[in-house]
C-alpha cells in the first residue's frame, strides 16, 4: 500500500508507524529506487515486531512484468537502510516453517535451538560461513503472508490481450452490498485453481475478472473477517490466521490497500477459536 495511506490500516489494527519510522522509510525508499534505478513506485508492506527491534518491509512491483510479482526490501527500526530480502532454498524454507517463537529483530541471529557460532575460516579469501539466520526466516514469513493474504477487490485488475495483468481503468469500487461478501475479494497471487490457470492460457481477449483465486474458497472461511467503518464508506478485511494483516477498500472508489502489523507467527489455535 502507499506509505501515505498507512493511517487507514492503523484505524482498524491499532498499529502504525511513528514519525521517525515514517520519515526514515520515506527517505530509504527513495534512496533504494535511485540505487537500483527502479521504475514505478515502492509500497509499504508491513512491520514485523521483534523482541529487541522491529523489521519494516516494503516492496516494488515491476510495471512491465506479466504478473505483479513483488520484490521485497527490509530494514530495522534502528537502521533505515533498505536491503533486499534474500531468496531462500527449500532447506531454509523447511527450517523457517518449523519456528514458532517471536522474531528477535536481529537479521544475523541464528541460535533458535541454542546453536553456537561456527568459527570463521582462517583463510581470509575463503567465503563467509553460510548458515540459516533470521533474515532467511523473515524472507519465508513475508512471502508466506503475501501468498495467503494479499488481496485485491474483485474487478480491480484485468487482463490485456497479451495476458498481462493490468489495472482495470473502469473499476469504480465496490458497493456496500457487494463488500459484505467474501466473493468480493481476490488473492493477489498467481492463480492456483484450475479455472484461473486455464483462463490465463486461453487465447484471445477475456472479459472476466475470475482469473484470480477468490477468498470465498479458502478453508476455513471463518479465517476472514469483514467489517465496515462507522460511516459505512470503507470496508476492512482481516485475516484471523495471520493476525495483524489488514486490508481496506474505499467503497465506490478505486482506492484500496493492505499492510501487516504483527509478530510474524501465525495463529495456530485458530481451529479452537472458530
Amino acid at each position: 500500500m502507499d506509505l501515505n495511506s498507512v493511517h487507514r490500516i492503523a484505524q482498524v489494527q491499532g498499529q502504525g508507524l511513528n514519525i521517525e519510522e515514517f520519515s526514515g522509510l520515506e527517505v530509504a525508499m527513495l534512496q533504494r529506487k535511485l540505487q537500483e534505478n527502479l521504475v514505478g513506485k515502492m509500497y509499504f508492506w508491513g512491520k514485523i515486531f521483534g523482541t529487541t527491534q522491529d523489521y519494516l518491509v516494503v516492496h516494488h512491483i515491476d510495471p512491465f512484468a506479466e504478473f505483479p510479482d513483488r520484490k521485497y526490501y527490509f530494514c530495522t527500526t534502528s537502521d533505515f537502510v533498505l536491503r533486499a530480502v534474500p531468496h531462500i532454498s527449500d532447506e531454509y524454507t523447511n527450517q523457517a516453517s518449523k519456528i514458532r517463537v517471536a522474531f528477535t529483530g536481529d537479521p544475523s541471529f541464528f541460535a533458535y535451538n541454542g546453536e553456537e557460532e561456527e568459527p570463521e575460516p582462517e583463510d581470509p579469501d575463503a567465503p563467509p560461513v553460510e548458515r540459516f539466520r533470521e533474515v532467511h526466516r523473515l524472507a519465508y514469513t513475508v512471502k508466506k503472508i503475501d501468498q495467503e493474504c494479499a488481496l485485491v477487490p474483485r474487478g480491480a485488475l484485468s487482463l490485456d490481450t497479451g495476458k498481462k495483468v493490468i489495472t482495470n481503468t473502469n473499476y469504480q469500487g465496490l458497493s456496500y452490498e457487494t463488500s459484505t461478501q467474501l466473493r468480493a475479494f481476490m488473492h493477489l497471487r498467481r492463480p492456483e485453481n484450475l479455472q484461473g490457470i486455464a483462463l490465463l492460457k486461453r487465447p484471445g481477449i477475456l472479459k472476466t475478472d475470475d482469473f484470480l483465486d477468490c477468498i470465498d474458497n479458502d478453508l476455513p472461511k471463518e479465517m476472514w473477517a469483514i467489517s465496515h467503518d462507522n460511516s459505512a464508506s470503507t470496508v476492512h478485511v482481516r485475516n484471523l490466521y495471520w493476525e495483524g494483516f489488514g486490508f481496506y477498500s474505499v467503497l465506490k472508489s478505486a482506492e484500496y490497500g493492505a499492510a501487516y502489523f504483527g509478530n510474524g507467527v501465525p495463529n495456530y489455535d485458530i481451529a479452537f477459536m472458530l
